[in-house]
């Protein structure tokens, strides 16, 4: 028997809602950039920047869906999609287009730091596949649809991925 008081209400959350979020399909997706999360990776040597990404201009039920796509400055050639895919070029110094502005009372702490920047907001097409971490199916970005008009001419350095899951 409850020896809660009378009129408290429920003490706890919905029992769906700590579940993994199901995936879709893979197929092609609109995903808009909503925000980044920068951190070191495990050895403090490299910077992820782990996008923050929503499914957009797709059906009710797929609409604002979460997906999160890890940028590490250790494979570099993914970052060329990524800005490319959202019709911009990288900087001439291999940074993406805006800045990660730190935060004044802490400086230095990388996690801190807030992307001010041209692609916020912005829509890219990807290809998402359907892969397993930790026992849960998730989705991840495989490749990025360009938006540069005539890349190939323009950068002919770059050659655009067309399998990022499992390159790394």
């Amino acid at each position: 028997m409850s020896t809660a008081p009378v009129g408290l209400p429920k003490m706890g959350v919905d029992p769906e809602k700590v579940k993994a979020p199901k995936p879709v399909p893979g197929g092609w997706y609109e995903l808009k950039l909503t925000g980044f999360k920068p951190k070191w990776d495990k050895s403090k040597t490299g910077i992820l920047l782990n996008a923050q990404l929503e499914i957009v201009n797709n059906t009710a039920e797929n609409n604002g869906k979460k997906c999160y796509m890890g940028l590490s400055n250790k494979f570099d050639r993914v970052y060329a999609d990524f800005a490319h895919g959202f019709g911009f070029p990288l900087n001439p110094n291999g940074t993406l287009p805006g800045d990660f502005v730190p935060d004044p009372a802490d400086p230095s702490n990388v996690e801190k730091a807030q992307y001010k920047g041209p692609l916020l907001g912005k829509i890219m097409k990807v290809e998402l596949v359907v892969t397993s971490y930790q026992g849960n199916e998730r989705n991840e970005v495989n490749q990025i649809m360009c938006k540069i008009d005539q890349c190939a001419v323009k950068f002919p350095e770059i050659k655009h991925l067309t399998r990022i899951v499992n390159t790394k």
